[in-house]
């Protein structure tokens, strides 16, 4: 027969052993808590640093469309590659460098922006490759391909960083400045080739 002693030693043992066991699964719940409310809070300061660091972006996109603005002044074709050459590539290649540095803390941010990056990488070469091949004014035409690849991925930017700030309960505030849309080019001539500009980057949290 067990001693009485022995029994309640074990008994002691017992319970001290479940203490353990739930205050170690509590712990794990709180824990997880913590990380929960530290993710929301990585979260919601990367949305902040994402849209501060968005003006200084939207500053240099409108050294873009003024690029575009006076490579569509241009006389002639000769003038028109000029500009292009000479204003739109190194606009776009000074807006390309400037959203490399816009600060994206979280994997979620860092996947969305790298949609808009590429897509202006992509269509920094596809002019590039343009103005080399522009022979005349039959070839305007191929910017209308160029224009509308690049509206779907900063699209598909936008809807995608619109839910990423809903799920962390704040709201994509689209700038005024920023055109919605690209328009179609206007009806190029040899005095007047013509070659609307892309949309540009706007994140500004609510």
């Amino acid at each position: 027969m067990a001693h009485p002693s022995s029994h309640r030693l074990r008994v002691l043992i017992t319970v001290a052993c479940l203490a353990t066991a739930a205050l170690s699964g509590g712990c794990k719940k709180v824990q997880a808590d913590r990380q929960l409310t530290a993710a929301e809070k990585q979260a919601n300061a990367a949305i902040e640093k994402y849209s501060a660091a968005s003006a200084e972006a939207n500053a240099a996109h409108q050294a873009v469309l003024q690029s575009f603005e006076q490579a569509n002044h241009a006389g002639d074709i000769t003038l028109y590659k000029q500009a292009l050459r000479e204003k739109v590539l190194p606009a776009m290649d000074a807006f390309v460098e400037r959203l490399k540095k816009m600060p994206t803390e979280t994997p979620e941010l860092k996947r969305i922006h790298g949609e808009l990056l590429e897509a202006y990488q992509q269509a920094r070469g596809e002019i590039d490759a343009f103005e080399r091949d522009l022979q005349g004014v039959d070839g305007l035409g191929r910017f209308a391909d160029i224009r509308g690849r690049l509206q779907t991925g900063v699209r598909g930017y936008r809807e995608a960083l619109a839910a990423y700030y809903a799920a962390n309960k704040r709201q994509l505030k689209v700038d005024a400045r920023a055109p919605a849309s690209v328009t179609a080019p206007a009806a190029a001539t040899p005095t007047a080739p013509a070659a609307n500009p892309p949309d540009g980057v706007s994140a500004t949290a609510q």
